[in-house]
């Protein structure tokens, strides 16, 4: 009895399942979209009249567009639901910053550290202690010197040669 195997089978499930993120043109977030998905098959699930715009393009472009039916839709992105009205119009102000919010990405913090406050105003106090010497005496030694020249360091910053076309006549027959 100890030595039975189990006919059970075992099925893993990744929860990291490819989807996008759709969005409605108010900036409320509808549902996660399990790919692979055409543009024209999530246009017959969702509302009629409305089509499928893409945030990246919503952001470079500053117009609303429209994804041709054959488009696939791409993991981790985010699609706006667009009334077709609004296709080829400029995004207003408003919008913009919906879109925005909606694409932007949460950075998570590598850094944990903790400082605690007393640390942070006596590193303040030293800094700013030393900072104030080091710059007024690099001042009174350079500032005579910055201001007879007029902020020349001596020789040109970067490759600054000047291109001179060499010109011919054309003549005329």
């Amino acid at each position: 009895m100890g030595n039975q195997y189990s006919l059970s089978s075992c099925v893993l499930v990744n929860p990291q399942l490819p989807t996008a993120n759709l969005f409605d043109a108010k900036g409320n977030f509808l549902r996660p979209v399990k790919l692979p998905l055409k543009a024209a098959e999530l246009m017959l699930e969702e509302e009629p009249g409305h089509v499928i715009s893409p945030a990246e393009d919503l952001r470079r472009t500053g117009r609303y567009s429209a994804m041709r039916a054959e488009d696939d839709l791409v993991a981790k992105k985010v699609y706006f639901l667009v009334p077709m009205s609004r296709v080829n119009r400029k995004i207003s102000d408003s919008d913009m910053e919906i879109v925005k919010s909606a694409t932007l990405k949460k950075k998570k913090s590598k850094n944990s550290s903790r400082v605690s406050p007393a640390m942070v105003a006596t590193a303040a106090a030293e800094e700013e202690l030393e900072g104030s010497v080091v710059v007024s005496s690099v001042f009174e030694e350079i500032g005579n010197d910055i201001a007879s020249e007029g902020f020349n360091l001596g020789r040109p910053i970067g490759n600054n040669r000047l291109w001179k076309p060499v010109l011919e006549t054309i003549s005329e027959c």
